[in-house]
């Protein structure tokens, strides 16, 4: 992935996190959202929803967009 490629959310607290590998940050947050620690489970499923609107996103844009 290059710079342009770069991809970005925020965690519960607004914290900037860049995420280098979208299929492995879906399934760090997919095994997260079992926590025993509210907190922790919570973080997950909000960046969970945030990774899965972009892999959306990037289904319906054609390769090698500028959008």
């Amino acid at each position: 992935m290059n710079k342009q490629d770069a991809l970005f959310i925020n965690d519960i607290n607004g914290e900037v996190i860049e995420v280098t590998n979208l299929e492995k940050a879906i399934e760090q947050c997919e095994m997260c959202i079992d926590s025993v620690f509210v907190s922790v489970r919570e973080n997950h499923k909000y960046m969970l929803r945030q990774l899965l609107r972009i892999k959306e996103q990037q289904k319906t844009e054609p390769k090698g967009s500028d959008s």
